[in-house]
């Protein structure tokens, strides 16, 4: 199976819009799926995905969260043989001002790239930072984000993120956990500004409907929620739709993603709750 890198950002997408758990000592736990072109359109397992999350106490900020996800395709001897990969993916989000603070992404692959960015509020940037900057010195690395590096490892600035800061402004992982913490019914919108760290999307999510599904051996009542985006200064859709089932319970646990993509379709399933 020969996976090229238009695939793996499609992966990466869909499993950047997986929800994080409420509590801190709750685990969620999926696989990925795909089936399409390079699976001889059999239903073949790609993933496992971890999601967590947990409240620091921040000084000057008070509590923050930080959400977290990890994707690898260790446990898969097929996918890991022809295409392996390891994504990790955290951020920093302000509860009370519904807003995004940090994010880091890292993907390997055939090569690693790894950044950190950070808002800066006051001066409304977004800051992005490096292993080797090209800017190193200008600004300096935020002493908050120490503890996502390895000991001694350095990080530098880079450069500034050509999109600003604006108010509400969101990343993947908390536009999921704002929704599940509003009311839902069936026809309702809700609309967010959404940053990778590189570009800025405006999302338009719908309600669609509530109906029973399984998921892991279990049939439970979900919301599907449908997700379309655009991205700021461009014409037509960012991607194309993806789905999210929310449980219909107290905490809208996410259960079930779907991307279609021409190369194929993607399926993400909760397979564990800790």
């Amino acid at each position: 199976m020969n996976i090229d890198s238009a695939l793996f950002r499609v992966l990466a997408a869909l499993a950047l819009l997986l929800g994080c758990s409420r509590a801190g000592a709750e685990i969620l736990r999926y696989e990925a799926s795909y089936q399409g072109v390079f699976s001889a359109n059999k239903h073949l397992p790609i993933a496992a995905v971890r999601l967590d999350n947990k409240t620091i106490q921040v000084p000057a900020l008070g509590a923050v969260t930080q959400l977290a996800m990890e994707v690898s395709s260790e446990p898969y001897p097929f996918v890991e043989e022809h295409f392996p990969f390891r994504v990790r993916y955290r951020s920093m989000f302000l509860p009370e001002k519904q807003h995004v603070l940090a994010l880091e992404k890292y993907e390997k692959t055939v090569r690693v790239k790894h950044e950190i960015d950070w808002v800066d509020t006051e001066q409304r940037k977004l800051l992005r930072f490096r292993q080797q900057g090209k800017n190193a010195g200008e600004r300096p690395f935020p002493a908050l984000l120490q503890r996502w590096l390895e000991p001694g490892e350095p990080f530098e600035f880079h450069k500034y993120v050509r999109h600003g800061f604006e108010d509400g402004l969101l990343d993947w992982l908390s536009m999921l956990e704002v929704i599940r913490q509003r009311p839902i019914e069936k026809g309702r919108e809700f609309s967010f500004s959404v940053t990778d760290g590189k570009h800025l999307y405006h999302y338009r999510v719908r309600v669609q409907n509530r109906r029973l599904i399984e998921v892991g051996g279990r049939k439970r009542q979900a919301w599907k929620l449908r997700f379309d985006a655009v991205e700021e200064g461009e014409r037509g859709a960012a991607h194309r739709p993806l789905y999210v089932w929310l449980a219909d319970d107290a905490q809208r646990t996410p259960l079930l993603f779907e991307n279609r993509h021409p190369l194929g379709r993607f399926l993400v399933s909760l397979s564990a709750v800790q």
